[in-house]
């Protein structure tokens, strides 16, 4: 006999509540069996000396047709990136810059411009050029504006993804004013109570150099963004629960899960998700570029992605701001810790001290598995591959 049993929405609710840990542990499962089928082939770091790393990007671009004055420019910004211990935006990115260049994803010898302007102002067309160039532009333009007027607002379409926002701010805090760098992405994020991405993990940089102390902030509004699951996944690491979701929408350990439709948790819940909205607002439907799901993800289209980069001169409001930064900061740092043996750090401390380890060694640590692909990379461009600083290091970690 067949028996029908009917349930109340509380009933419903109760039993989905309760046979959710049960779909927890089955994902985890699965998850670890198709985690461990991928990096069976996987471990290990091995070292790369930094200019190894700038020659192998340029042989790479200029394969592609890039002029050599933009190689250099590309290859500095990604060698940074993994100098600063940002290695989810360096020579991880390298790939996805080629395939964007050879489908004219982004085009290879487009120029910004200037749509219009005023004295503080400017609306800049990227005109799908790499957004390295973009952001370049559009950050001098920015400080030659602040430096005139006290601040430059500078917003960009049909740009293309930027990596390290915060390389841009740099720029500006050479010429002694703040620098501030945001933009929207392709969709990747979850909203509160979704399980679909509706929003980038839209990035915002700051930075501002005193005489003494260094702030620099580069955060993704998601948990963390998606070049940090991809570097996890290529050094045979787990993920922590909270950073992304898997194709059910249930939290996962598993980069591999986590990668075949990424679903990331905004950081700090409602917060990340409010803070990436007024930046896709302020990037995307301000500058009249694409936002949110309109965001395409075809590598046969240019992105046309939107980007706000701010310069200011503190001094203009201020003449001894960057006196009173330094006892802001001061007074941050030297607050008491709760651990002693944990110093009070200000953000950008922790990649200052990945420099001095780099410096050291005058080496980068890379997992054999990436390693491994650009010497498939290496092989399609007709390029030398990359060469060893040393046989081989347990572990990125070691130095």
């Amino acid at each position: 006999p067949s028996y029908t049993v009917l349930l109340d929405e509380n009933q419903l609710y109760t039993m989905l509540a309760l046979l959710r840990p049960a779909l927890w542990l089955g994902s985890c499962l699965r998850g670890y069996h198709m985690h461990a089928a991928s990096t069976q082939q996987r471990g290990d770091t091995s070292l790369v000396l930094v200019d190894e790393a700038r020659r192998f990007i340029q042989d790479c671009l200029l394969r592609v047709g890039v002029s050599p004055s933009k190689v250099r420019c590309i290859s500095e910004f990604l060698v940074v990136a993994d100098y600063r211990g940002n290695y989810g935006s360096g020579l991880n990115r390298l790939d996805y810059y080629l395939s964007d260049l050879q489908s004219g994803h982004a085009k290879v010898g487009a120029e910004p411009s200037i749509i219009s302007e005023t004295v503080s102002t400017a609306h800049v067309n990227g005109n799908s050029a790499l957004g390295v160039f973009v952001g370049n532009f559009c950050m001098d333009l920015a400080v030659k504006k602040a430096e005139d007027s006290g601040i430059g607002f500078v917003v960009a379409q049909q740009s293309h993804d930027i990596g390290m926002a915060s390389w841009f701010t740099f720029r500006a805090a050479g010429k002694g004013l703040a620098g501030i760098v945001m933009s929207n992405s392709a969709p990747t994020m979850m909203g509160p109570n979704s399980k679909s991405a509706s929003i980038g993990s839209n990035c915002f940089a700051f930075c501002v150099k005193g005489e003494e102390y260094h702030f620099v902030l580069d955060m993704a509004t998601s948990v963390k963004d998606i070049g940090a699951v991809e570097w996890a996944w290529a050094n045979d690491e787990y993920i922590p629960h909270g950073w992304a979701a898997n194709e059910g929408g249930l939290s996962t350990c598993f980069p591999s899960l986590a990668l075949r439709t990424p679903l990331l948790f905004p950081a700090g819940g409602h917060k990340g998700y409010c803070l990436s909205a007024v930046i896709d607002i302020l990037c995307g439907v301000l500058s009249g570029a694409q936002y949110a799901t309109h965001i395409t993800m075809d590598q046969n289209q240019p992105s046309n992605l939107g980007q706000v980069f701010i310069a200011l001169d503190p001094e203009f409001f201020l003449p001894n701001f960057m006196e009173r930064f330094d006892d802001f900061c001061g007074r941050i740092q030297n607050s008491q810790p709760a651990d002693d043996s944990e110093p009070i750090r200000l953000p950008g401390e922790l990649e200052r001290m990945h420099m001095n380890y780099v410096e050291d060694l005058r080496a980068l640590a890379y997992p054999n598995s990436l390693l491994t692909k650009y010497k498939e990379v290496a092989e399609r461009l007709c390029v030398k591959p990359i060469e060893l600083a040393f046989d081989r290091c347990q572990s990125r970690k070691s130095f």
